[in-house]
């Protein structure tokens, strides 16, 4: 909906949406769900380049007490139903309005909910969402971690905002952010059964002043080769506030994490900066650092100001850590300390480059307790072996995978944790990515374009091919038999039939 001249003088309030270099910010004060304030700049006021106006962007409402997903426009005299609806029908550089209410499915939203590139989902950035509440999830499957349980997966410039959301359903994420730099703030993340979010891939989003509670596992999980903005957020009463992990470098600024398991874990070869955080009162630890990881918590010249405090078994635990973490300039007590710390800082300078090459060795593991989230049921994987002439589809073999989907282990001194394993779309990308010399194959049976639009809407790069003589869509190589049955299990859900092909 347009927003007509006339009608600013009845506006008390603003909203603007600004669009550019690859960034989309959402600027929106309310007093009440239903209606919307805007401000028009004033005669003479200068418009930067790319920056568009309320008068220039499309707004669409959206109420699931009131609204009406068939007779209704996405005007605010007649709002759509769902957040479902309004994601289908608005273009790039749209504001999505949520009145206060629950989208569920109940009252009619589909899951996982598809952000779109360039649009902003805005509830009510005041209470940080806590009367827009988004509950739910669905099958999302992941080019790198196979088929996941979701309520809202990220895209490019997008935002979310103001909005709380929840997924209850076993191993269930709340946002899924893969390679995308989405911006999230104001909102909250609790109930999830898993992850608050889960961040994967190259993406760079923005994540602040969110509150993170309750969650099952963590807060945050940031892996792949993202480097996020962790700023201003709240992560209490969950397993880890933040997980940080493979090659992840996030810059964590200003978090208060507090009442948690653990507050931090940092773990494979991850380097995040950490700055101007408050570590407070976490059950076991405050900081862990395992494996190659390592932070940098300040230097000689950049200070961390990082404050630890009432952590009950160590500030900082990085007694496996393999590289010397620095952490010059925080509120720390070296007696609070266990592994390798420089409370000086002259070890920073390669802090974030330095891989394995470390005078410093790993301290071995007792007994581990371990910690594991909720688990999910994998239907065993039925692998079809690379087609022969003689060889029909019809003759797989079983083949199961009791490995866990990730776990945790801890002892008096370490906590590990092993990530979820990735699934990738080439062969070419499997041989960088992995060791191993069995990948598997899944391929999805069509028999019509409206099957294959299926299949693309799960799968957005999922390409055609012929498969012995069978006409096929080919939807990823992965690189564990899990994460191929979990996305055989999604296709069977939808009515289509898949094959697992082994690669060699």
């Amino acid at each position: 909906m347009i927003v007509p001249q006339k009608s600013v003088n009845t506006l008390h309030n603003f909203l603007r949406l600004t669009v550019g270099l690859g960034v989309t910010s959402t600027i929106l004060l309310m007093t009440s769900a239903s209606t919307v304030f805007a401000q028009v700049p004033r005669v003479g006021e200068q418009i930067l380049p790319g920056e568009k106006t309320i008068s220039q962007i499309n707004q669409s409402f959206v109420n699931p007490s009131t609204g009406n997903d068939k007779t209704g426009n996405g005007s605010i005299s007649a709002p759509w139903r769902t957040i479902s609806r309004a994601l289908e029908a608005s273009p790039s550089n749209s504001v999505i309005i949520l009145s206060s209410g629950t989208y569920n499915a109940q009252s009619g939203e589909i899951f996982p909910l598809m952000l779109k590139p360039g649009i902003a989902i805005q509830g009510n950035i005041n209470n940080k969402g806590q009367t827009v509440t988004i509950t739910g999830g669905g099958e999302f499957l992941s080019r790198r971690f196979g088929g996941q349980n979701v309520a809202i997966v990220g895209a490019n410039q997008a935002s979310l905002s103001g909005v709380t959301v929840t997924n209850t359903n076993r191993r269930g994420y709340g946002l899924w952010i893969e390679s995308s730099n989405i911006l999230v703030r104001e909102s909250t993340f609790t109930n999830n059964t898993q992850d608050g979010i889960a961040i994967a891939g190259d993406g760079t989003p923005s994540i602040s002043k969110n509150t993170f509670v309750r969650n099952g596992a963590n807060g945050i999980t940031i892996s792949g080769n993202a480097r996020p903005e962790i700023r201003e957020n709240i992560f209490q009463e969950t397993g880890f506030g933040i997980n940080i992990a493979q090659n992840a470098a996030p810059v964590v600024v200003a978090n208060q994490i507090q009442n948690n398991r653990s507050g931090i874990i940092v773990q494979a070869n991850a380097t995040p900066m950490l700055r101007n955080n408050i570590i407070q009162g976490n059950r076991e630890d405050g900081l862990v650092v395992i494996a190659q990881a390592r932070p940098d918590l300040g230097s000689s010249y950049d200070p961390g100001k990082n404050i630890f405090r009432n952590n009950r078994r160590h500030d900082i635990n990085a007694k496996t850590a393999k590289l010397v973490i620095s952490a010059a300039g925080n509120n720390l007590v070296s007696s609070r300390i266990s592994g390798k710390v420089d409370l000086k800082g002259t070890s920073s300078s390669t802090a974030r480059n330095s891989g394995a090459n470390s005078s410093s060795t790993p301290t071995s593991v007792r007994k581990p307790i371990t910690f594991t989230p909720p688990q999910r049921t994998v239907t065993p994987l039925k692998v079809q072996p690379v087609p022969n002439p003689n060889q029909s589809p019809s003759s797989p073999n079983n083949l199961s995978d009791s490995r866990q989907f990730n776990y945790t282990k801890l002892d008096s001194g370490a906590i590990e944790f092993v990530a979820p394993q990735a699934a990738i779309g080439s062969e070419s990308r499997m041989s960088r990515t992995t060791g191993q010399n069995v990948s598997y194959r899944v391929l999805v049976m069509v028999a019509s374009k409206q099957q294959e639009n299926l299949v693309i809407s799960l799968v957005n790069d999922a390409f055609p091919r012929v498969w012995q003589g069978r006409r096929m869509m080919q939807v990823g190589i992965f690189n564990s038999q899990e994460s191929a049955a979990e996305a055989v299990n999604l296709f069977d859900s939808k009515g289509l039939k898949s094959v697992v092909e082994t690669v060699k």
